[in-house]
C-alpha cells in the first residue's frame, strides 16, 4: 500500500532569534495526515533542539529516502530561513539561500543546510519514482531548494540533454529522470515570512493557510488551486509576503495532485475571489487583450448547471491577471472559498483568420467545425492561416514553424481534428509573437547565446546561426537572461520551437536581481540538435525562438507550456487550454519576520524580447 513518509521539522528556541509558532505548524500539519484515510503515514518529528543538521540531512536520507515510486515523501519545515551574498554566475538575484537548523548559526558559525545542498537531496529522493513535496515556512523560502549546479563544463562530460516535453530532441541521449521535487514556499527568495497569534495560538501565516486550505480542498487537490486558494488567504494578512510554488519538472507542478503526485485535467486559468473581487490568473503579459472579454468556468466532474455554462467578464487587464465579474449569476457561498477552472469563450486573444479554399463539401465542414473555437476566426486581421481542402486531405498553409504534413479530412471528425491543429498553431503564434506597447523595460532585458561546442554566428538579420560540427557533434551553447533595469524581475524565457511547441523549462520563472543575469538550466548547457523526422543531410535545419517574459510579480507559467504538435497528440484544443498541465478573518497582533524582511510587490510593469536561433548542418 502506498505510504507518506513525512519529516516534520519544527524550530522556536532559537538562541538569538526565538521563534514562538513553528512547533505548532508541525504538529497541525501532523494532526491533518493523521486525519487522511487511505495511504499509511510515518512520521518522524524533529523538534528544537533535535532539529541540528545532522539530523535532518539524515531524516531526509534514511526516513524520506525510504520511499519509493507510488510513494509520497514531504519535507515540512517550519523555522528561520538565511540569505547570503554569492559570487556563482548562475545565482540570478547574487544572493544564495539557506535553512537554518538548531545548531546552524549564521556566517561564521556551523554550516546551514544550503539551497543547493537540500535540492539535490530531495532530487535524488524523487529520481528513485517517489512525488516529493517539500513545505518551506521561513524566509527566504522561495529560494532554499534549488537543484545543484554543475561543476564543469568541459567538453569531454556527458550532460543531461536539454529534453522536449515530447522527449523528441531527446532522442538517443543519455540522461536522468527529469523528475524534481515540487517546493510550496511561504515567500519569494528575496522576502521574510511571518508569524502571528491566530485564533489564540501562535502560527505561520504560511503553514496555517495551507492546512486551512488542505482541509478544505482534500490531499487530492491540484498543487495550482492549493496555492492560488493559499497565497490570497496570506497575502490578505501580509501583503509584503507572497507565497511561491516550484518545480523544475518540465512539466510543471500545477496540476498534480498535493499528496499523490497523479496529474489532474486542471486547465491553465484559474479564478478566484480576492480582497479585490473576483480574479483571472491571466493577464496581458499572457496576451489577454482587453476588457470586455469573457472566460467560461468548468464545473467540476462535467457537471452541466441548469442555468448553462457560467461566465466571468474582464473589467480590468493588469500583467499578471485580470479582474473580472460574474455575468449573469450570483456566486454562492462555496464559490469563495474554492478555485475554479476557467476557458476563454469570447475573443480574449485575437484569433487567426483563416481561409478555406477547395472542395465546396469539405470548405463547409472545416467551416461548421471551427465554429465556437475562439482561436480561430474567417476573417480580421490576425494570423494569417490558408487551408487547402479536397480529395480527402487538408493542408495547412502559412505559420513559421516547420510545415504540418497533410492531415486527413473524411469526417467531421477529421475537421474537428485539423481545427485542433490550426488553433494550437494560432496559440503558438500568440505567444511568439508577444509584445508590450510600452517599450521601456522590453530595451532593458536581453538575451545571450555563448557558444559551448560548434561554431557560432550571427547573420543580418539578428539570427544566431549554430552548427554541428564536422565530426557530427550537436552544438551546446550556454543561454543567459540579463537584467539592466534597476528594478528586481521576475522573468521566465520560453524556447518556442518550430514543430509548434513551447516550453518554459530553460529559465522556469524567478527573479533576477538589477544588473544581474540568470543562467538557463541552472548553469548545464543547452543542446541543439535536429528533431527526429529531418533529413540529416548538409542544410538541414531547425529553429527555435527565445522569448523572454519579465514581471514585476511572478506570471502563471501554465498558459506558456505547449506540446509539439502531432496529429495523434493532444494538442491546444478548441478552446486553446489544455493542461500541460475560507474563513472569515484571522485574530492577529502585531505579525513577527521570521529573519530580517523583503520587500513588498505591487501590479507592475512587463517586458519581453526574443532571440531567433537557427541549428544546422553545415
Amino acid at each position: 500500500m502506498r505510504t507518506v513518509y513525512a519529516l516534520l521539522v519544527g524550530i522556536d528556541d532559537y538562541p538569538d532569534k526565538p521563534l514562538s509558532g513553528c512547533v505548532n505548524d508541525v504538529v497541525e500539519a501532523e494532526s491533518w495526515l493523521r486525519e487522511q484515510s487511505g495511504p499509511n503515514v510515518s512520521v518522524r518529528r524533529l523538534r528544537n533542539a533535535e532539529a541540528t543538521r545532522a539530523a535532518v540531512v539524515d531524516g531526509i536520507g534514511t526516513h524520506l529516502g525510504r520511499s519509493g515510486p507510488d510513494d509520497t515523501a514531504l519535507l515540512w519545515f517550519s523555522g528561520h530561513g538565511s540569505e547570503h551574498r554569492s559570487n556563482d554566475p548562475r545565482t540570478a538575484t547574487g544572493m544564495s539561500q539557506a535553512l537554518v537548523c538548531a545548531d546552524s548559526l549564521d556566517e561564521g558559525g556551523q554550516p546551514l543546510l544550503r539551497d543547493t545542498e537540500l535540492g539535490a537531496l530531495l532530487d535524488g529522493i524523487a529520481a528513485g519514482g517517489a512525488h516529493v513535496v517539500a513545505v518551506l515556512d521561513c524566509c527566504h523560502a522561495g529560494g532554499a531548494s534549488r537543484k545543484d549546479p554543475p561543476g564543469t563544463r568541459s567538453r569531454g562530460v556527458v550532460w543531461r540533454p536539454w529534453w522536449r516535453t515530447d522527449g523528441a530532441r531527446a532522442a538517443g541521449v543519455p540522461g536522468t529522470s527529469s523528475r524534481r521535487h515540487v517546493l510550496l514556499a511561504a515567500c519569494r527568495e528575496q522576502e521574510s515570512a511571518y508569524e502571528a497569534l491566530v485564533d489564540g495560538r501562535p502560527h505561520g501565516y504560511f503553514s496555517h493557510s495551507l492546512v486551512h486550505v488542505l482541509r478544505r480542498l482534500g490531499p487530492a487537490a491540484a498543487y495550482g488551486k492549493v496555492h492560488s486558494l493559499v497565497e490570497e488567504r496570506v497575502r490578505s494578512r501580509q501583503p509584503a509576503q507572497h507565497p511561491e510554488l516550484h518545480s523544475s519538472d518540465l512539466r510543471g507542478p500545477e496540476h498534480l495532485r498535493f499528496l499523490h503526485g497523479g496529474a489532474l485535467p486542471v486547465p491553465p486559468f484559474l479564478l478566484r475571489h480576492t480582497v479585490s473581487g473576483w480574479e483571472v490568473n491571466c493577464g496581458s503579459a499572457h496576451g489577454l487583450r482587453s476588457a470586455g472579454a469573457e472566460f467560461t468556468l468548468v464545473e467540476e466532474d462535467g457537471a452541466r448547471r441548469a442555468g448553462g455554462p457560467r461566465t466571468v467578464a474582464v473589467r480590468t487587464v493588469r500583467p499578471e491577471s485580470a479582474l473580472v465579474e460574474p455575468v449573469g449569476w450570483v456566486p454562492g457561498p462555496d464559490d469563495l472559498t474554492t478555485v475554479h477552472g476557467v476557458t476563454p469563450s469570447a475573443p480574449a486573444f485575437p484569433p487567426a483568420a483563416v481561409t478555406v479554399v477547395g472542395d465546396p463539401a469539405a470548405v463547409g465542414m472545416m467551416t461548421a467545425a471551427m465554429e465556437g473555437a475562439p482561436l480561430l476566426s474567417t476573417g480580421g486581421d490576425g494570423l494569417p492561416l490558408r487551408l487547402e481542402v479536397g480529395a480527402g486531405t487538408a493542408r495547412v498553409v502559412g505559420g513559421d514553424g516547420h510545415p504540418v504534413a497533410p492531415l486527413p479530412l473524411r469526417s467531421p471528425a477529421d475537421a474537428a481534428r485539423v481545427a485542433d491543429c490550426l488553433s494550437h498553431i494560432a496559440r503558438w503564434h500568440l505567444l511568439k509573437n508577444l509584445e508590450n506597447p510600452d517599450p521601456w523595460l522590453s530595451s532593458l532585458v536581453r538575451v545571450t547565446v555563448e557558444p559551448l561546442v560548434g561554431d557560432l554566428r550571427h547573420t543580418a538579420e539578428g539570427e544566431i546561426v549554430c552548427s554541428y560540427t564536422p565530426d557530427g557533434q550537436e552544438p551546446q551553447v550556454m543561454v543567459r537572461v540579463h537584467n539592466d533595469s534597476p528594478l528586481m524581475l521576475w522573468g521566465v524565457l520560453l524556447d518556442l520551437a518550430d514543430d509548434y511547441e513551447s516550453s518554459p523549462g530553460l529559465f522556469e520563472g524567478g527573479f533576477v536581481a538589477p544588473g544581474h543575469a540568470g543562467t538557463a538550466r541552472r548553469g548545464e548547457p543547452v543542446w541543439l540538435r535536429l528533431p527526429p523526422g529531418r533529413s540529416l543531410v548538409r542544410g538541414s535545419f531547425a529553429r527555435d525562438w527565445l522569448r523572454l517574459i519579465v514581471a514585476e510579480n511572478e506570471l502563471n507559467v501554465a498558459p506558456f507550456r505547449l506540446p509539439a504538435w502531432s496529429p495523434d497528440g493532444a494538442g491546444a484544443g478548441r478552446g486553446g487550454t489544455s493542461p500541460e498541465g475560507g474563513g472569515g478573518l484571522l485574530r492577529l497582533v502585531p505579525p513577527g519576520p521570521r529573519t530580517a524582511g523583503g520587500p513588498a510587490h505591487d501590479v507592475g510593469r512587463w517586458g519581453t524580447t526574443v532571440v531567433a536561433i537557427r541549428t544546422e548542418l553545415p
